[in-house]
């Protein structure tokens, strides 16, 4: 395939051609169809965001508010020391999924410059949910702005989103193999944890199996051609979503009291580890901003036969601030700092015009 040549931060930088199959423009992409599987995608998220809501609500009526409210105040501020430090971890781990992918696109961009973006449009989906509107459409205003393709920047996009799914399917079958989820009484399974741990793992194998016998700069799927990641580079993006994982599930771990866990049989975040990617897995699955009330619903379903109510609740509320609302104003502030200090920025255009303005008034 041809080579280009770019410039980037003063230097010029060689890179392989991206497929022209994925190329947004291209005739062969339906674009009302698009438009219209975008918009029914929107609307089918905000009613499953409304039903999550109301399935929550009915199981908060069980609960006194101010006693939850009570417990949330009640975690000591060690663990929930801990418990942010694992948060920043966790988002800082994510922002490797862009890296890495730019990598394998040959994309020349810095480091810095990939993470930035990453947190941001991270942050975003995780609270606000609709990927397109959300985070998909930061990534390329960010790689716009930086001067990178429209069909580079969904390059990256699109192995950055094979990259969690594959350690999301590898990381929840691992850990149901190795100290499966316990299930309560009231749920019930057509196969045992454990199998369920196996068939989850062959995804990845068969896709590392795939991609390590494909010769050529491709990976083709019928008419589908994506970039072909270097082996190492998917080894690695499949360790970045476990870790990843992992600490999201500490954070989790450590804003439930620790002696109701000891009682439970999680004695340290390892032991927590199956359980909570059985919760994250499911919630995974439903398309609602945040997991807002589905994750939590998972989570007392699975949590409370063996933990009491309200710490868990509780916690999950502790959860809800740290995990999402603290890195999402982070976000916003970080996201703000940028268009004003960016040349290319929307505010700052803003703010110099009505400078000349005033200078002219005067």
């Amino acid at each position: 395939m041809g080579r280009i040549r770019k410039k980037s931060g003063g230097r010029s930088v060689s890179r392989k051609e991206a497929p022209a199959s994925l190329d947004p423009a291209s005739p062969k992409v339906p674009g009302k169809a698009a438009k219209y599987l975008s918009w029914g995608g929107t609307v089918l998220g905000i009613l499953l965001l409304a039903l999550a809501v109301w399935v929550f609500g009915k199981t908060l009526r069980h609960y006194d508010m101010a006693e939850v409210v009570l417990r949330l105040g009640q975690i000591p501020e060690y663990r929930l020391a801990i418990a942010v430090i694992f948060v920043a971890l966790s988002y800082a781990t994510q922002t490797f999924y862009d890296y890495l992918s730019a990598v394998s696109v040959r994309l020349g961009i810095s480091p810095a410059r990939a993470m930035l973006a990453a947190f941001i449009g991270n942050a975003f989906t995780n609270n606000i949910g609709f990927s397109l509107l959300t985070g998909t459409s930061l990534r390329y205003r960010f790689y716009l702005a930086w001067n990178y393709s429209a069909l580079e920047i969904a390059q990256v996009i699109a192995l950055a989103k094979l990259a969690f799914c594959n350690g999301l399917f590898l990381f929840a079958g691992l850990t149901q193999l190795i100290d499966p989820v316990h299930l309560p009484d009231s749920i019930s399974l057509p196969l045992p944890p454990r199998l369920l741990g196996g068939l989850l793992i062959l995804p990845p194998i068969l896709l590392l199996v795939w991609n390590g016998l494909s010769r050529g700069n491709t990976l083709r799927l019928g008419k589908v051609r994506l970039v072909r990641p270097a082996q190492t580079l998917l080894i690695l993006q499949m360790a970045v979503s476990c870790l990843h994982l992992a600490f999201a599930s500490c954070t989790l771990y450590y804003l439930l009291p620790a002696d109701a866990l000891h009682a439970a049989g999680f004695h340290g975040p390892l032991s927590f580890l199956g359980t909570f990617m059985a919760i994250k897995f499911v919630v995974m699955f439903v398309p609602v901003p945040g997991s807002l009330g589905v994750f939590e619903g998972t989570a007392v379903a699975l949590l409370t036969p063996a933990l009491p109510d309200y710490p868990v609740l509780g916690g999950l509320l502790a959860y809800r601030l740290v995990y999402y609302v603290m890195p999402f104003a982070v976000a916003l502030i970080t996201l703000a700092i940028y268009e004003l200090s960016a040349r290319k920025g929307f505010l700052a255009s803003m703010l110099r015009r009505r400078r000349r303005q005033a200078s002219g008034v005067a």
